[in-house]
């Protein structure tokens, strides 16, 4: 088994990145670039050299209607699948884009056998106090905590992982009692208290786990940005988003601080054959 290179996974994941991005301009669909991979058609014109993953955000109704079109027959072409965000095959609130191609290791993503990219929902946020958004913020919280409890290995590449897990493992049994899937059903209902077309603001309340809201105008603004040899939709107001997510974002973190998801890839054995 061969693991490709840092520049084999990027190469993977344009692939993904490109599948997607023809489903949303052939359907007239909103999205952008998202968290880091924003950043790198910024800072780097591509992907952030170090980075093994890849993010898009839509608006909540765009979400939707992309959920319906990939799961048309023939949508997709072939190679890619998608996951599912509801129902008992939901792994996480939210969709990913497989290539079947491309399967990989991980400590953190067990229940993912292929490269993946992450497809986010933005979601309304209501004209609130900050308290009452703090409180919504804990809701939201909660579920997303239950989810990954259902998860238990997120933590084994942490040592303290390996130390706390057998005093931990009587909480597991609790947080799996409540089930998964009851888990990200009721974050859907508490996603859905305040549609995206009536608010303001919006956010990836579905898994981003910050209360880095944005303005819903940044979603009527897209323009292409230049990514190693593609072309992309991203915010226009690209800045206003990078700054609330990362502050002095065009400064690269030194190397101890340069977060991967320690992915290992390699080619399924149909696709070496």
């Amino acid at each position: 088994m061969q693991y490709l290179t840092i520049d084999g996974i990027h190469e993977a994941l344009l692939g993904l990145l490109a599948e997607f991005d023809r489903i949303c301009r052939e359907n007239g669909l909103r999205y952008s670039l998202a968290y880091g991979t924003l950043l790198g058609a910024v800072r780097h014109n591509g992907f952030i050299p170090w980075d093994d993953d890849a993010d898009v955000i839509m608006p909540r109704p765009d979400y939707e209607k992309f959920y319906e079109i990939v799961h048309r027959a023939g949508a997709l072409r072939e190679h890619f699948l998608v996951s599912e965000d509801r129902g008992k095959k939901a792994f996480y609130p939210f969709m990913k884009l497989l290539d079947d191609r491309f399967r990989i290791k991980s400590t953190s993503h067990l229940e993912v056998p292929f490269l993946f990219l992450d497809i986010f929902p933005a979601d309304g946020v209501p004209d609130c106090t900050p308290k009452q958004r703090k409180k919504l913020y804990h809701r939201e919280l909660f579920c997303n905590f239950i989810v990954s409890m259902n998860l238990w290995y997120v933590f084994a590449d942490r040592w303290w992982g390996y130390v706390f897990r057998p005093f931990l493992f009587w909480f597991y049994l609790i947080w799996i009692c409540y089930g998964k899937r009851r888990a990200i059903a009721k974050l859907k209902r508490i996603l859905l208290e305040f549609p995206y077309e009536s608010c303001a603001m919006c956010d990836c309340r579905a898994w981003g786990q910050t209360l880095d809201d944005i303005p819903r105008a940044y979603y009527d603004d897209l323009i292409d940005f230049e990514f190693a040899g593609h072309k992309f939709l991203g915010f226009a107001a690209y800045d206003g988003y990078l700054k609330v997510r990362y502050g002095d974002y065009m400064t690269p973190p030194p190397p101890s601080k340069r977060q991967t998801h320690h992915l290992k890839v390699y080619r399924s054995e149909e696709e070496e054959t």
